[in-house]
C-alpha cells in the first residue's frame, strides 16, 4: 500500500521501457511513466522536483558520466547488462541508487517499491530540516569561483530570499562596508583545496541589514559537492560586545578612582603648602604698617593663593566621584577647568573655541555629574573629528523658557523659567536624521571601537535635574548639542576673615596635630601672641601621646585628617576614649559636607578646611572654645 503518494512519477530514459509497467503492475504499484529520450530531457529534466525517480539505460549512463557528479538529483536506477562490482561501486559513488540487470524483474520491482519508502523518507527529512533554524545547503563547486546550489533547507530559503540559487552566494549573501574580502578569499582557497572550513563572517541581508554568521563547510564523498551550514550569531556578538563595553567601563572607573586617589593626595599636599603661604603672608601683613608699599605685594600673594586653592578644589571635584549632594555650580568656571584636562586628550588638529557669557546663573546640581556631562559631550565631538580635524566650539548662555517652549524639546522636559545653557558644536561627520531617535540608547554607537554609553549617561543626568536637550545634525555638516539646566540662586562667595588682634579671654591650651612642619609653625606664630599655649605634634601617634600626658590642661585639639603612622580618625577615637570632653576640630582639604561624609560616625566639634588663613584659624579657635565653655 502506498504511504506517501497514490501514484509514483518515474522518468524513463531508454530505448525500451514498456516492460517496466508490467513489473510495477506485478508488484501492485501505481506508476506514471514518462518516457523520453536523452536529447529531449537532458540534465535539467532530471532535477524536476515532481519526479519520484529516474530509470535510465546504459547508453544514457555513459552520457551522464561525461558531466559532473549527479548527487542531489532524483533517485536514479540504471538498467543494463550484468554489472561488475567495480562498475556498480563507481555508479553508486556518483549518486546512483542501484544498477539492475534487465532480466532481474524481482530486483527491479523491489527497487521501485523502495522509491515509495524513499519518498516517505524524503518527506520526513524535509519536515525535520524545516525545524532547523540554521541555514543548510548542498552545493556543487563550479569551475572558477562559483557554486551551484543543489538543496536549501527552509531556513536558508527564508534568509537568502531569491538570492543564492547560483553564482557566488555560498559564503556571502551580499557584500557591505564591513565585509572581510580577504577572509572570504582565504575560505575560497581552502575549499578549492578540499579542506573543511569554519569562520565567523560579517554578512548583509538582501535588505542591507548587517548580521554576523558562523559559517562552516565540508566536502562530501561525491567529488565537488559540499555541505555548508550558516548560523546567525548576531545576538551573541552584540552580547559579547556589550559585555566588553561593560568591562571597559569598569576599567575606566577603576582608573578614575585611581586618579581620584592621586588627586586627593596632591590636593592634600598642595593645600598644606597654600595654607603656609596664605598664613605667612597674613602674618607679614600684620607685622608691618598698613601704609607700607609691600602691603600691596602681600595682598597679591594672598589673592593668588586663594585662586590656587579654588582651582585645587575644582580639580579634586572633577577627578573624584560625585558627593551626591547639591550645590551651586558655575558653568563658566567648570568649562575653564574641564578644558585643562580635555586638551590633553584631543588631537592637535582640533581647534577649541569657547564663548562664555559672563552673566550665566549658577545651577543647583552635583558638580561631578555636570562635569561628566560636559566631558562626555566634548569627547564625542572630538571623536567625530578624529580623522579630519576641525573646530570644537563650547558656548554658554542664559535662556528664559516659557510654557509654550517646553514642548519643543525632544529629550527631557525643562520647567519654565531661567536656564543656564551649555552648548557643544563640532564640524565633524554628523549623522542621518533617522539615527537621532537611537543616539541616547545604551551601547548604541556609529563609531568603531566606541562604547556607546556616553550620551545615555548625559540624558540620564539632564533629566534628573529637570533639564532638556536640543540637537542639530546633518551628514558631513557636524553636530550641535545644547544642554538646558534650570538656574538656581547665585552662590554667595565667602570673603576672607579679617584678622583681629585680641587676647584670649582665658588662658587656653591647644594641641595642633599636623604632619606639615610649616603649618605647625604657623599655628604657633598665629595663636601664641594672642595668649594661647600651643602644643604641636607631627602625626597622630605623637599627638595621642601628648594628649595623654597633658589632657588635664588641653582645651582644644586641631587634628589633621591625613597623616603618616596614625591618621586623624584613629587618633580622634583614641583621644575620645581618654577624655571625651575635649573638643576636636578636624583639619582637612575637603569642604565640610565632604569631610562629614568621609568621617561619618565621628563626632567632631567642627571642621577647619584647608587652605586657611590666620584670620580663619583664629576665628575658628575662638568659636570652638566659646562653644565648649557655654
Amino acid at each position: 500500500m502506498m504511504n506517501a503518494k497514490e501514484m509514483l512519477s518515474i522518468l524513463c530514459l531508454d530505448t525500451d521501457m514498456s516492460w517496466i509497467a508490467k513489473v510495477c503492475e506485478g508488484e501492485g504499484l501505481k506508476v506514471q511513466l514518462q518516457e523520453m529520450t536523452w536529447a529531449a530531457a537532458g540534465r535539467s529534466r532530471l532535477q524536476d522536483g515532481t519526479l519520484d525517480g529516474v530509470v535510465i539505460g546504459q547508453e544514457v549512463w555513459a552520457k551522464l558520466r561525461e558531466g559532473p557528479a549527479i548527487v542531489g538529483l532524483r533517485p536514479l536506477l540504471i538498467l543494463g547488462e550484468p554489472f561488475s562490482a567495480a562498475s556498480a561501486a563507481e555508479a553508486i559513488k556518483w549518486g546512483v541508487l542501484d544498477c539492475v540487470d534487465r532480466a532481474d524483474a524481482v530486483r527491479l520491482g523491489a527497487r521501485i517499491r523502495g522509491l515509495v519508502r524513499a519518498q516517505g523518507d524524503r518527506d520526513l527529512l524535509t519536515e525535520v530540516l524545516s525545524y532547523i533554524e540554521d541555514s543548510l545547503m548542498v552545493a556543487r563547486m563550479l569551475p572558477g569561483d562559483g557554486y551551484e546550489i543543489i538543496y536549501r533547507n527552509p531556513a536558508c530559503t527564508r534568509r537568502m530570499g531569491s538570492a543564492g540559487t547560483s553564482g557566488d552566494r555560498l559564503l556571502c549573501l551580499s557584500p557591505g562596508p564591513r565585509t572581510d574580502v580577504r577572509k572570504l578569499d582565504e575560505i575560497r582557497h581552502e575549499m578549492r583545496a578540499g579542506h573543511p572550513v569554519r569562520a565567523e563572517l560579517v554578512d548583509y541581508r538582501p535588505n542591507g541589514e548587517m548580521l554576523w554568521t558562523e559559517f562552516s563547510a565540508a566536502p562530501l564523498t561525491i567529488s565537488d559537492y559540499w555541505v555548508a551550514v550558516s548560523r546567525d550569531v548576531t545576538r551573541r556578538h552584540e552580547s559579547e560586545d556589550n559585555t566588553q563595553r561593560l568591562r571597559d567601563l569598569v576599567v575606566k572607573s577603576q582608573k578614575h578612582e585611581n586618579t581620584a586617589v592621586l588627586a586627593a593626595g596632591i590636593a592634600h599636599d598642595f593645600n598644606n603648602i597654600l595654607t603656609g603661604i596664605v598664613g605667612s603672608a597674613e602674618l607679614a601683613r600684620m607685622a608691618i604698617p598698613e601704609e607700607h608699599t609691600v602691603q600691596q605685594d602681600i595682598e597679591t600673594i594672598i589673592r593668588a593663593s586663594e585662586r590656587a586653592a579654588e582651582l585645587t578644589r575644582e580639580l579634586l571635584d572633577f577627578a573624584g566621584p560625585g558627593k551626591g549632594s547639591l550645590e551651586p555650580v558655575y558653568l563658566n568656571s567648570m568649562v575653564t577647568t574641564m578644558l585643562v584636562i580635555l586638551r590633553s586628550q584631543m588631537q592637535k588638529s582640533i581647534v577649541v573655541r569657547k564663548a562664555l557669557r559672563p552673566d550665566i546663573p549658577p545651577i543647583e546640581a552635583d558638580a561631578a555629574e555636570i562635569q561628566q556631562v560636559m566631558l562626555n559631550l566634548c569627547l564625542n565631538a572630538s571623536e567625530a573629528m578624529a580623522d579630519t580635524g576641525g573646530t570644537l566650539s563650547i558656548t554658554t548662555d542664559r535662556v528664559d523658557i516659557g510654557d509654550q517652549d517646553r514642548g519643543r524639546f525632544a529629550y527631557g522636559r525643562p520647567q519654565s523659567g531661567t536656564h543656564a545653557v551649555f552648548e557643544v558644536s563640532d564640524t565633524g561627520c554628523g549623522m542621518e536624521a533617522s539615527l537621532l531617535p537611537r543616539i541616547f540608547e545604551p551601547f548604541f554607537t556609529t563609531k568603531e571601537g566606541a562604547r556607546g554609553i556616553g550620551l545615555s549617561v548625559v540624558l540620564s543626568i539632564v533629566k534628573a535635574y529637570s533639564g532638556g536637550i536640543d540637537i542639530e545634525t546633518e551628514p558631513s555638516q557636524g553636530t550641535t548639542i545644547r544642554i538646558f539646566l534650570p538656574a538656581a540662586p547665585a552662590r554667595e562667595r565667602r570673603r576672607p576673615t579679617e584678622v583681629r588682634r585680641v587676647d584670649a579671654a582665658e588662658p587656653s591650651t591647644i594641641l595642633f596635630v599636623d604632619d606639615e612642619e610649616m603649618l605647625r609653625s604657623l599655628a604657633q606664630r598665629a595663636l601664641e601672641p594672642l595668649g594661647y599655649r600651643v602644643l604641636v605634634a607631627p602625626d597622630g601617634l605623637e599627638g595621642v601621646r601628648i594628649f595623654r600626658e597633658n589632657m588635664a590642661h588641653i582645651d582644644l585639639v586641631i587634628l589633621d585628617l591625613s597623616m603618616p603612622r596614625k591618621g586623624g580618625e584613629d587618633a580622634f577615637k583614641e583621644m575620645q576614649a581618654l577624655d571625651a570632653r575635649v573638643p576636636v576640630l578636624l583639619c582637612c582639604g575637603y569642604d565640610e559636607a565632604s569631610a562629614q561624609e568621609k568621617t561619618r560616625g565621628s563626632h567632631f566639634a567642627g571642621y577647619l578646611a584647608k587652605p586657611f588663613g590666620v584670620g580663619t584659624l583664629i576665628e575658628t579657635v575662638r568659636l570652638a572654645l566659646s562653644k565648649a565653655r557655654a
